[in-house]
C-alpha cells in the first residue's frame, strides 16, 4: 500500500477580486491609476488560468 501525503493548495486570490479585474473597463483602470500593460498582463494570466501576482501598490488601488 502506497501512502500519498495530503496536498493542500493555498490560493492568494479571491474569486470576487478575479471577477472585478476581469470586468474592469479601460476607464475604470485609468481612474484608479493602473497602467494599461499591468492590467493587460493580469487579465491575460487570468484568461489562461495561470497564477498571477498583484503587487501591493496595484492591489490597494483595486480594492
Amino acid at each position: 500500500m502506497i501512502l500519498f501525503p495530503e496536498i493542500s493548495l493555498q490560493r492568494n486570490d479571491v474569486v470576487s477580486l478575479r471577477k472585478k479585474i476581469e470586468s474592469m473597463t479601460p476607464e475604470e483602470r485609468k481612474q484608479l491609476g493602473i497602467n494599461k500593460s499591468t492590467l493587460w498582463y493580469i487579465k491575460k494570466n487570468l484568461k489562461n488560468n495561470k497564477s498571477f501576482k498583484i503587487y501591493d501598490k496595484v492591489l490597494t488601488k483595486i480594492q
